[in-house]
């Protein structure tokens, strides 16, 4: 027979006294605990009783993974809402009185002092491995409980934006606000959830609050305000009404695509965009305006590259060949020989309202892709 068996059989019999003491303890110093009854926190300083008990028995300090008195703690305060600190101080609160009730026994049936010394430094190894497994628990529940909230909102913003899910918006969208539809490419370096944020946060108003969630290799969702993210491309859509917003994300999807083209950044929408816009959604006439317009000048590639620059500059000055010449840091005689070069190879007008719309469409655009 060990000398520790008789302290252990008292200490056995003080699970009412400590769940009393516990109990009483707990609810007196810890507000989170009020949802939390009697019967379960009996329960958890049963189980704490017993591990402290299994480990004074075995002499040895069991491993975190090892303790599911814990993980069952941990769960059960979660579901119930208690935050994890305060989960860990009423651990240390139940774990202390058990403590103190060792040390009383040990004094009392005149246990020897190496023994004593021997059961207190297991307490304390036990206070650090329970405290570390519920620790451990609960942040494996909120990663959880994230995870499954963010495959809500994503699943809830893909509907909205697909039509699907109109009586399923979320509480946070006010229902007689205008939203706009956005769209936009993670980065291939950087902290997409903080893309997220941002988009969120700056495309929010008082009175209506954006939904952004990250899904595949975007940022996709719903916007009150234009948002604020000038080093990405963004599209965006028309404000409209929640059950008009599917035309909202054809035109975010559609504005994406040629913000990427054309290199642009920031938001990016039918008034950034405008005509650009509807000539990128008719490839036939397109391709029409590349043949008339790009394909003669293939034969000198080298040199169309100057004439395609020349002619964007010159658009961009409104058709002023010295202001021109001023951006592109060159001689106006070299504008009027590039543009005339120009004409004499594509046989375009530029007089011609109908040849100077497919030319800026196409030194705008560029050649549309293959077929």
């Amino acid at each position: 027979m060990s000398a520790l068996d008789p302290v252990l059989r008292e200490l056995a019999g003080s699970l009412p006294a400590l769940a009393e003491v516990t109990c009483t303890q707990i609810f007196t110093e810890l507000d989170s605990y009020a949802s939390i009854s009697r019967e379960a926190l009996t329960a958890a300083v049963r189980r704490n009783l017993d591990t402290a008990m299994d480990a004074l028995a075995s002499g040895t300090v069991p491993h975190p993974a090892q303790l599911d008195g814990a993980a069952q703690t941990a769960r059960e305060r979660f579901e119930a809402g208690v935050p994890v600190e305060e989960i860990v101080r009423g651990f240390r609160i139940s774990i202390a009185l058990i403590h103190e009730r060792f040390v009383d026994l040990a004094v009392t049936q005149q246990l020897p002092a190496d023994a004593t010394v021997a059961g207190v430094r297991l307490m304390w190894g036990v206070a650090d491995a329970f405290t570390t497994r519920i620790i451990t628990e609960y942040h494996a529940l909120e990663v959880d409980a994230a995870l499954r909230d963010a495959h809500r909102r994503t699943a809830t913003v893909r509907s909205l934006l697909t039509g699907e899910a109109i009586d399923e918006a979320p509480t946070a969208i006010n229902p007689t606000a205008s939203y706009a539809a956005v769209r936009c490419d993670l980065p291939e370096e950087g902290d997409a959830e903080a893309l997220r944020r941002r988009l969120e946060a700056s495309g929010s108003t008082p009175t209506a609050r954006a939904v952004v969630v990250v899904d595949g290799g975007q940022c996709l969702g719903l916007v009150a305000a234009v948002p604020e993210a000038t080093d990405v491309p963004v599209g965006i859509g028309p404000f409209v009404r929640i059950d008009d917003l599917p035309r909202s994300d054809r035109v975010a999807q559609q504005s994406l695509a040629l913000a990427r083209r054309l290199g642009r950044t920031g938001a990016q929408g039918m008034d950034a965009l405008g005509w650009r816009l509807a000539a990128a959604s008719r490839p036939d006439v397109w391709r029409h305006y590349a043949e008339r317009f790009l394909t003669p000048l293939e034969a000198e590639p080298t040199y169309a590259a100057e004439v395609v620059a020349t002619l964007r500059a010159w658009l961009a000055a409104g058709r002023s060949i010295p202001r021109a010449a001023v951006a592109l840091h060159v001689h106006v005689n070299t504008v009027r020989h590039r543009l005339a070069r120009f004409t004499d190879l594509t046989g375009a007008d530029l007089d011609d309202p109908d040849d100077l719309v497919g030319v800026t469409w196409v030194a705008e655009l560029g050649a549309p892709g293959p077929e």
